[in-house]
Formats: C-alpha cells, structure tokens, sequence
C-alpha cells in the first residue's frame, strides 16, 4: 500500500475528523463544509500550512448541490464525516429522520456516488434511542446495499422494505460502535456513534476488529483515591476523597484494575504545560488563547472538574456550551476555557488556527470529531487492510508452495498404490 490513501470529507466542520484521518494516513481531494465561520478555518488553516490541504480542496457549499460533482474524484478510499446531528440529539429536539436537518439522505448520496472502500460516519448516541432504532437500521441497510437508490416520492420506510426484500449480495460490510473518547485517552468525556462500511471487495471486510480502549476511568480513581499517585504526579496536597465516589472506590478496591490500561487524561494532565490565558493579547505561540470573563454556574451547568477528563465540549445553541465550556478548580472557583484550551481538549493542534468570533469558534469546536478518535478509527482500517492482505498474500504463498509439493509428490504416491 504506497499510494496514498485518498478521502473526501463532507459536513467538515472545522477540520476534526479530517485531520485525524489526515494522520492515519489519508490524504484529502475534497472537504465539503457550508458553514461560512468553519469553511474559513479550513481555508485559512490550508493557507497556514498547506500540507494539511489547499483552499481549493475547500468546497464551501450544500453537499445536496455537490454530489454529482463529487463524481469525478473518482475513485476515492474513504468518505468520511458527520451528518449534522441535532435531530437526533436532546439538546435538538429529537425529530430524527423527519427533521429537515437530516442530513443522512445527503451522506448516502455521496456514498451512492462514490461508492469508496471505505465509510465513516459520526453521530451523537442519540441516533440509538429506541425511538430512533427504525431508522437506524435503515442507515445500515442503505450501506450495505447502496445500489438500490429510493425513488421519486418513495418513502423511508417503503425504500427499506425495498432494500431488505432485494436478493443482491452485500456490496458493503456495516458495522457500529460507540466510543468514550477518554477511552483512548482524549481529555474528554465525550460518547458518539460511528458507523463503519467496507466495501465487499477490501481486504478484511468480512470482520472489524474494533478500537482496542487504552485508558480506565478505575485506573484514573485508583491514582487519585487509592494510591495518591496523581496527586504526587503534579505535587499537589492529595485533597479529602469525595463522598460521592465512596461507592466506586471501595469497589475498585476489591476488585482491582485493569493492568492493560492507562489511567483517564484530566484536563489538569492536558493543560499542565500550557500557560494561562491572556487578557489582551495571546501568548507567544499559543494563537486564540485569550481569557474570558464572567464564568459563573447555574444548576446542572457547573463546568467541568480540573481533575476529571472535561465535560464534552459542546456547540451550544449559540455557539458556546454553557457550564461545559469551563473548568473547576478543586476549591470549586470557576473560569472558562479559551477557545484554545477547548481546542486542545479535542485534538487540534497547538498551531492550529481559529480566525472569527468566539461564539461561531466554539461552536465549531463543539461540533467536531474529536481528532485523536477519528485518527485512532482512520489507523484501525489501515492496519486492519494490511493485515488481512499480508494474511492472503501468505495463504496463496502457501497453497502455492503445497500445490508445488503435491505435483513432485504425486507420481511416486500412485506408484506406491499401483495407480
């Protein structure tokens, strides 16, 4: 596998899961993103460094409008990306598959156009309410059978039976998983849905081995609780145990911990080499990294523990997510993040940029994929795909070594029997 691995990333947002399928190892022909506040990081963050992308790789319009363009980046590995998620989320109103922000018929298209090796698809935990389920599996089967198009007029429900009760083969693999971002050690307790497609004919496809986990929230308690280790860690006082946890640390007690995990990254652990936000100017390579005053709690909303991963960075209905943009210190006093930190805490890179105002930055922040997770998915399918075509090309040396032996072995074994 020496060419590169080739993408197209739609509802791009800000650049998260483009950049950490960047690092995995594909390379972008096309990144798809409407929004004008996003649309311009992406193109000032290819002006700054265009090994990310170009500005011409940036196509600021409805992906409803592009799909037929998108055609001629054929062929492509990977479509990859985040329908807009508010109609399956609370915070959005729930109206899934009828909400006109449903932007699923849109991604299906593209697949549909481009039929890629691979899909990715990233949605909130939402999508698997029970409510919801119906049209999950329809998601699924249109993956896996994405030759059968709905027709004019044809309703969702209609279009599935369609699908299921076709007798054409599989043309893709699905698979689903959810994934605790801190799992894997972002400094985030953030949970999402991805949908995973391989195309029949990719090595590998018949099996996905799943994002191996790597970090314990028990792990983290036992440092903190139990051992002290963490607090020795940042030479800080170990403070009196919460009551709350008295439960979960008598158990971790009995039971143990897993030995194969690292514990939970703490926004403590994230920003201990980070200096604090300034009041006019940004520090010295640390671009947006300014302070914002007025933090203040109200009920449920009372920012994220300084010794916990943070609360999931979110949009906000204006652009900035309440009491889960900002940290809380041990004696309980309150500040709030810097568009930076809330850049950090997802994955983006220190040099990264976010040119615009701060409730349009956040917002873009809130909604992208955090970039470690989807760099940990793009690594996955790039080590599973190597894997499997190793194993196949050792099997056919095999059959090929032992068809070899068979043929000098054959005549003296008829002799033998008196053939």
């Amino acid at each position: 596998m020496t060419d590169p691995l080739t993408s197209v990333e739609i509802f791009a947002g800000g650049g998260g899961m483009a950049l950490g399928m960047r690092r995995a190892g594909f390379s972008h022909e096309a990144l798809v993103e409407w929004w004008s506040p996003a649309a311009e990081i992406l193109r000032h963050n290819a002006e700054r460094d265009s090994d990310l992308w170009t500005k011409d790789h940036v196509l600021q319009d409805d992906v409803r409008r592009l799909t037929s363009d998108l055609a001629g980046l054929r062929p492509v590995n990977l479509v990859a990306g985040g329908p807009p998620c508010q109609p399956f989320s609370l915070a959005g109103a729930g109206a899934g598959h009828s909400d006109e922000r449903n932007m699923f018929p849109a991604a299906l298209d593209v697949v549909r156009t481009l039929m890629p090796e691979y899909v990715v698809f990233e949605n909130v935990p939402g999508l698997t309410r029970p409510s919801f389920a119906p049209y999950l599996d329809y998601v699924h089967d249109q993956l896996r059978r994405p030759e059968i198009r709905p027709e004019e007029g044809e309703l969702w429900d209609e279009h599935h039976v369609r699908i299921r009760s076709s007798t054409v083969q599989d043309l893709y693999r699905v698979y689903q998983e959810e994934i605790e971002a801190a799992d894997l050690g972002v400094a985030q307790s953030r949970k999402r849905i991805f949908l995973i497609a391989i195309r029949a004919d990719v090595a590998g496809a018949s099996s996905w081995p799943g994002i191996a986990r790597t970090h314990s929230r028990d792990v983290l308690l036992h440092e903190q609780w139990i051992t002290g280790a963490y607090w020795e860690r940042h030479a800080l006082a170990r403070p009196e145990s919460p009551g709350r946890l008295k439960a979960q640390i008598e158990r971790i007690r009995k039971t143990g911990i897993p030995t194969d995990r690292l514990p939970w990254q703490t926004l403590r652990d994230l920003l201990l080499d980070v200096p604090e936000p300034a009041a006019d100017i940004a520090p010295e390579g640390w671009p947006n990294h300014l302070a914002i005053p007025g933090a203040r709690t109200y009920p449920r909303h009372n920012g994220s523990p300084l010794d916990m991963p943070s609360k999931a960075i979110k949009a906000g209905v204006h652009g900035v997510g309440g009491g889960e943009g900002m940290m809380r210190e041990l004696d309980g006093t309150v500040r709030y993040l810097s568009i930076r930190e809330a850049a950090l805490v997802q994955g983006f890179p220190r040099d990264y940029e976010f040119p615009g105002v701060r409730s349009r930055v956040m917002g873009v922040i809130g909604n992208a994929v955090a970039i470690d997770v989807a760099a940990r998915i793009g690594e996955a399918l790039i080590a599973h795909r190597v894997e499997e075509e190793s194993s196949a090309q050792s099997q056919r040396s095999e059959r090929q070594e032992f068809a070899v032996e068979v043929e000098e072995i054959l005549p003296e074994a008829r002799a033998a029997a008196g053939a």
